[in-house]
């Protein structure tokens, strides 16, 4: 922490009431020693029979049952490996990531729905894996007090992760924050036409970390916290527990689609 307040310093940036300081979990994650030495891991049977249906390493696979409990298997290889070489900058050094990770199973965590438990390999020293801070809600409290025992200001500090998409690509997400509320909601609110507004439900710290992952990058940037400034917010939590509540949507809208499927075969 002492180096942030330093490094803005450095930079002729003073950090101030209100300020947003967004961390990737990454840095936070290594701080906390938080990353393993793959060689150290022994696979159980599990992890094994996992790995052989996936093609993911078994170390890999031992740590995120570890870490969470497995919901989806997603062969990202087979249904999105044409998009994935589509987009990619070096498509023979994609083809290598793809042989590397080529499936990616939904996990939850620390009730949130996630990819690989937030186990990575990537920006990590080789042969080790990094895994998420144990408690992000509890890493960003101690972070934004220490921030206040140094420069005496109060802000809000979120610490943030990059996750696939619904949209066939990564978005950067709040893991944990603290002094701001992460959900801001007019739902039900009057719109302009005087109609109870359906929505208005925003994920305040998410937007604020997708704003900010345009300065963190995801390769060799090494840009690891971004403050934010001027941005308006709801002083308090934590990032909601949310895996519940989608994996209830899920199955609703799995058996939904099949009675319209039934539906379908009724004459008309």
């Amino acid at each position: 922490v002492q180096r942030i307040v330093d490094t803005c310093a450095d930079e002729g940036l003073e950090i101030k009431d209100d300020d947003v300081i967004v961390i990737t979990s990454k840095v936070v994650s290594m701080y906390e020693g938080r990353y393993v030495d793959l060689s150290d891991v022994d696979p159980g049977f599990r992890a094994k029979t996992i790995a052989k249906s996936t093609g993911i390493l078994p170390e890999e696979v031992e740590l995120i049952l570890q870490e969470s409990e497995v919901v989806a298997s997603l062969p990202v290889s087979k249904f999105g490996k044409d998009y994935i070489l589509q987009q990619a900058e070096n498509e023979d050094r994609a083809r290598e990531a793809l042989e590397d990770l080529p499936a990616m199973l939904v996990t939850k965590r620390n009730g949130r729905l996630c990819t690989n438990a937030g186990v990575d390999r990537s920006n990590s020293p080789e042969g080790k894996a990094t895994l998420l801070p144990e408690e992000p809600n509890k890493s960003a409290k101690e972070i934004r007090e220490r921030i206040k025992e140094i420069t005496g200001k109060e802000t809000a500090v979120i610490i943030t992760d990059s996750e696939v998409s619904i949209r066939a690509g990564e978005t950067d997400n709040a893991i944990g924050c603290s002094g701001i509320n992460p959900v801001e909601s007019d739902f039900g609110a009057d719109d302009l036409f005087g109609t109870p507004k359906f929505g208005g439900v925003d994920l305040k710290a998410d937007e604020i970390a997708g704003a900010a992952a345009l300065h963190f990058g995801q390769t060799s940037e090494k840009v690891p916290v971004v403050i934010g400034r001027g941005i308006n917010y709801q002083k308090g939590g934590r990032t909601e527990r949310d895996a519940e509540m989608v994996k209830k949507g899920l199955r609703e809208a799995v058996l939904s689609s099949l009675h319209l499927d039934l539906l379908k075969m009724l004459p008309d």
